[in-house]
């Protein structure tokens, strides 16, 4: 969102659209202080949250409204692929929404239908942050179906095997791979460097170029960053507010000498 309420042009979307790298970082913390400062770093887009941690609604729109004027896109993934959750998260005026755990073409195409207005999808229509309180509705309303990005998560064995079927649904701008649960989802958790999972990634990533479709994924470091652009990947998020946070605090420790000896 502009400094006046108004929307400009989803640069994340066009940008992926065009095949360029978009840097993201996921904020869990409920602070607006952070997400203002993160959105002012450099990253192109900022993932809010609310999955995996206890950021509420409202929590997150004040965060949004921190991001006002800057230059960032801000994407909220939601709890669940379901079409109240992702309403309710909508209008709190988000450049766009991941829907974790999307396994079939049926249920992308429900995670669509959730997120466009008719006669498309069945999104409700309403006055909130989004539509900037009712002073920008007929233009938001007129725009957000192309605007705002639709992200699934590509995170189990199943959506990997229905990977084809998924990405041929329209509607879709990108995938997100979550190799955590992947892994989880093929009785390896937590073993998201191992071949196997790996080679899953890989199909994917193949199946992506083939049409297309900007593929995303989780990295925690520079060095994993450019190994996933040079793969092919164009959405990564370089890291956690939380890891950044505890990365900082304990190289700083760890340099610190108590003893004086040195």
């Amino acid at each position: 969102m502009n400094s006046l309420g108004g929307r400009d042009m989803n640069r994340m979307k066009a940008h992926l659209a065009a095949g360029k790298v978009c840097i993201g970082a996921t904020i869990t913390m409920n602070s607006p202080v952070v997400a203002e400062l993160f959105s002012h770093l450099g990253f192109d887009w900022l993932w809010f949250e609310t999955e995996h941690s206890s950021l509420s609604v409202a929590e997150v729109q004040a965060m949004l409204q921190t991001t006002n004027g800057a230059h960032i896109t801000t994407i909220v993934r939601v709890p669940w692929n379901d079409k109240t959750l992702i309403k309710r998260m909508l209008d709190t005026g988000p450049d766009g929404i991941i829907i974790p755990l999307v396994n079939s073409a049926e249920e992308a195409e429900a995670a669509v239908r959730a997120m466009k207005y008719p006669p498309w999808g069945e999104r409700g229509a309403g006055l909130s942050r989004a539509q900037c309180y009712g002073l920008h509705m007929p233009e938001y309303m007129k725009t957000a179906n192309d605007e705002v990005l639709t992200i699934l998560m590509i995170e189990h064995i199943k959506a990997v095997e229905n990977i084809d079927e998924i990405l041929a649904v329209k509607g879709v701008d990108s995938i997100m791979v979550g190799a955590l649960d992947l892994s989880g989802s093929m009785g390896m958790l937590g073993q998201t460097t191992d071949p196997k999972v790996e080679a899953e990634i890989q199909k994917v990533l193949a199946a992506c170029k083939k049409v297309n479709m900007p593929a995303g994924i989780i990295t925690t470091s520079p060095d994993q960053a450019n190994e996933r652009i040079k793969q092919g990947f164009t959405n990564i998020i370089l890291g956690i507010d939380v890891l950044y946070m505890l990365g900082g605090a304990s190289e700083a420790l760890g340099k610190v000498d108590r003893d004086g000896k040195e």
